[in-house]
């Protein structure tokens, strides 16, 4: 037998590619899970069922992780293109990536500010978590 945790992602994706109960279990056949109709269907029950759940996971680790990641991207481009303006000889060019620079800093300056929200929501998260072991 699987554990739910192996063949989560993968009922996900079924149901993401609206798959049909025999396409399905195909699917999962070719990714190394072997399971019946029925197995199948008590899964996809209790994928449901865990959306909520998900949807919380989503909100506190997957977001705040994305959100860092994000401002990682922008600095690396905003870098980069420093690094490509010293570089350019052709004034219009050059112009060109000072536009670009300032794009990327409204982008930057609109992620810190959202940054202060980011962590009150991480640290209400780590207060609840906190309540239901107690």
């Amino acid at each position: 037998m699987y554990k739910i945790e192996e063949i989560t992602s993968y009922i996900i994706e079924c149901k993401c590619l609206r798959l049909h109960e025999k396409e399905a279990l195909s699917y999962l056949r070719d990714h190394g899970f072997k399971i019946s109709a029925a197995q199948y269907y008590k899964l996809k029950k209790e994928v449901k069922e865990s959306s909520h759940e998900r949807l919380n996971l989503i909100g506190s680790d997957e977001f705040l992780t994305q959100h860092i990641e994000r401002i990682d991207t922008l600095k690396t481009i905003h870098n980069e293109l420093w690094a490509n303006y010293h570089l350019e000889k052709v004034p219009t060019k050059k112009a060109s990536i000072l536009m670009q620079i300032a794009e990327i800093q409204q982008y930057l300056s609109s992620y810190y500010d959202s940054t202060q929200y980011v962590m009150q929501q991480a640290a209400r998260h780590k207060q609840e978590s906190k309540k239901e072991l107690t």
